[in-house]
């Protein structure tokens, strides 16, 4: 292409450069004649002055005597001026005939003067001197019409170089117009030309580089070319055969590397061998398009390396078979440089050569598993469907054996630790079976020492009755006997209340209305007393909830209250909403809670309150708020007083349970139940 652009490039200057050479030479060729004619009327002007002046000195003569004679003076200057002309008539460049007609003037022209010479001079009579004159006219006559004979030949042939020349020029102006327009077309063809062959390759270019823009790698220029441009074509279309392949080698590479992180995270999800075993091969075989896969691995006692079952092309009885002394297997990886050792021509090599031959391997592929430079199996696979293996089969491999590897630790960290938590669960048991009966242990003293108590009064009465005939004594002591039994039914109603889950009655519960029975109730007890009751009601929206259960809660919490003030003070019943929580809050001024025993308070059967309690009342209260979905704040300080914070939650929201318990620096800390 580059040779052709010169060579069009030459020709176009070519033809340019002759044309312009016709133009100067048509153009030099009118200006040398040009400057000839302009000669010629040169000369004709200095021919016409000759003319003129025969005709001037010839009037000369004529008027010589009369009114308009000029005088001799003049006379004589117009004949110095005629023989000027003539001297420059002679001067200039003639034909043969010009120049012999102008010797003849010249001669004339000498008798002219002579005559005139004779007449301007002469005293002579009037006779000789007319004669004289009439011989002058004679002569300037004659001199006359040579010269205007000369100035018509003259003149003639000035026609005709005139005619001559501008029919050279209007010659050289079509030649030029030919020129410049036979080489603009020329060069129009050869532009065109030239484009169509510049234009056509890079069109197709172009066309090819949208076609590979929209995803059609591999799509070839069916333009033939030659030159730079069928060199460019021929560059392209391998370079979209090289994408191409390169686009399909990585989309293997993907679909290799996603079945590669597949196989991975099964492995991380098996927890035995036999299932690690068979995920092994079978990924080895996905990846590679082989027929068989395996591992083989060190035995227990390292003499071996013998190849693992479940395994993909092969049966059980050939994996038994499989088997190779560690000293071989070991001197072949570090032979191999710990490189992935393939057979896919000399399978007499093949460390498990009399198998394979029973097998009918064609091609197989070795690939190490080591650890700390030590092998610590070596996954085998034969036979690939298409083609050979490769390094790229080698490294995928390798990659598929670090993940076994952590796998197959990962499997025997697994089983160990199945076993430590076994050894963990059957230790808890333990544990909790002997914390069942310490809390059982524990309840029957309490529930004992409980009942203990009425049942030695009934005993003691029952002892003094017997003894006793005083009819009256008997009756006091059966009411006492009533008394105890009573409190012993309460103590076994209560425990039995708090051991059974009793069914929440769901409701829409006014916060408010409830606090305010229990006033009511609270009112009775504090009526021979100087307890003051303070109530702070805020507005609080109704929130679901068992009514009977949470007055309860409610009651034990005020009576607690009423109990810990003893004669006087202030109960404080409060309600406000918190985010998203109804707070009740029932607050005394009495002795407050010690801080030892802070975090027992809502244990069962612990009580402050010797043979008056059971210690059950804040336990149930605490199981009915924990229902709720609620929990407890607990704040006191010795000798100032306690208060009890009951948070329920409003709407449906559910919230885990939780116990906090305020001691008197004002810090939380959480309270066991």
């Amino acid at each position: 292409m580059k040779k052709r652009l010169i060579y069009s490039l030459f020709l176009l200057f070519t033809l340019f450069t002759l044309g312009s050479t016709l133009t100067i030479l048509y153009i030099y060729r009118t200006t040398f004649s040009l400057r000839t004619l302009i000669a010629l009327h040169r000369v004709e002007i200095i021919r016409q002055n000759l003319v003129i002046s025969v005709q001037t000195v010839q009037s000369d003569l004529y008027t010589i005597g009369t009114p308009y004679d000029t005088g001799v003076d003049e006379t004589v200057k117009n004949v110095i001026h005629l023989d000027k002309s003539v001297d420059i008539c002679l001067g200039c460049h003639h034909t043969p005939e010009m120049t012999a007609r102008l010797t003849q003037i010249d001669q004339l022209t000498d008798n002219y003067k002579d005559v005139l010479s004779n007449l301007i001079t002469t005293s002579a009579s009037p006779g000789h001197i007319k004669r004289l004159r009439m011989a002058a006219i004679g002569i300037g006559s004659t001199l006359l019409n040579k010269s205007r004979q000369m100035a018509l030949i003259a003149n003639n042939r000035l026609n005709g170089e005139t005619l001559t020349v501008m029919e050279q020029i209007s010659n050289s102006r079509i030649i030029l117009l030919v020129t410049l327009v036979l080489s603009f077309c020329i060069a129009l063809v050869i532009a065109i030309m030239m484009t169509r062959q510049i234009t056509a390759p890079v069109n197709a270019l172009v066309g090819a580089t949208r076609q590979i823009k929209s995803g059609e790698l591999g799509y070839i220029i069916p333009f033939k070319g030659k030159g730079e441009f069928g060199e460019l074509i021929d560059s392209f279309n391998d370079m979209s055969l090289t994408l191409k392949d390169s686009n399909e080698q990585i989309l293997r590479y993907l679909h290799n590397l996603s079945n590669l992180y597949s196989i991975t995270i099964t492995f991380h999800s098996v927890t035995s061998m036999h299932d690690i075993f068979k995920e092994l091969s079978e990924g080895i075989r996905d990846l590679t398009e082989a027929q068989q896969s395996g591992i083989l691995l060190r035995d227990g006692e390292g003499e071996f390396f013998s190849h693992m079952y479940p395994a993909c092309g092969i049966t059980e009885e050939n994996a038994k078979e499989m088997r190779i002394e560690s000293p071989v297997l070991e001197n072949l990886y570090h032979s191999s440089m710990r490189r992935a050792l393939i057979l896919n021509e000399d399978i007499q090599k093949s460390p498990t050569a009399s198998v394979d031959a029973r097998l009918g391997v064609r091609n197989v592929m070795f690939v190490w598993v080591g650890h700390k430079g030590k092998p610590m199996g070596v996954m085998r696979v034969a036979n690939k469907k298409t083609g050979d293996f490769t390094e790229e089969d080698a490294r995928l491999m390798a990659i598929l054996g670090n993940s076994f590897f952590v796998a197959l630790e990962n499997v025997r960290l697994w089983e160990s630790l199945r076993l430590q938590m076994k050894e963990l669960k059957d230790t808890q048991e333990q544990l909790v079976q002997a914390a069942k009966f310490a809390a059982i242990g524990e309840l029957a003293s309490n529930v004992a020492h409980e009942i203990n108590n009425p049942l030695t009064s009934i005993l003691g009465y029952a002892e003094l009755m017997r003894e006793d005939e005083d009819i009256n004594n008997i009756r006091r002591d059966l009411d006492i006997i009533e008394k105890e039994s009573l409190r012993a039914r309460d103590i076994v109603n209560s425990l039995l209340e708090f051991s059974r889950k009793k069914p929440l009655k769901m409701g829409l519960v006014d916060i408010n209305r409830v606090l305010g029975s229990v006033i009511e109730l609270i009112g009775v007890q504090t009526k021979d007393s100087n307890i003051r009751i303070a109530a702070d009601w805020g507005s609080v929206p109704p929130l679901k909830g068992d009514e009977d259960q949470l007055k309860q809660v409610f009651l034990n919490l005020a009576s607690n209250a009423v109990f810990a003030m003893g004669k006087s003070g202030t109960l404080g019943i409060r309600t406000f909403v918190q985010g998203d929580f109804a707070n009740i809050q029932i607050s005394d001024t009495g002795k407050g809670i010690p801080e030892e025993i802070m975090n027992r308070i809502f244990e069962p059967f612990f009580t402050t309150k010797n043979e008056k309690g059971t210690g059950l009342g804040l336990s149930i209260s605490y199981k009915i708020v924990q229902s709720h979905n609620g929990f407890f704040d607990v704040e006191s300080e010795p000798g100032r007083g306690s208060r009890f914070t009951v948070r329920l939650p409003l709407g449906d929201k559910t919230v885990k349970a939780k116990l906090v318990s305020i001691n008197p620096s004002g810090s939380s800390l959480p309270v066991e139940s």
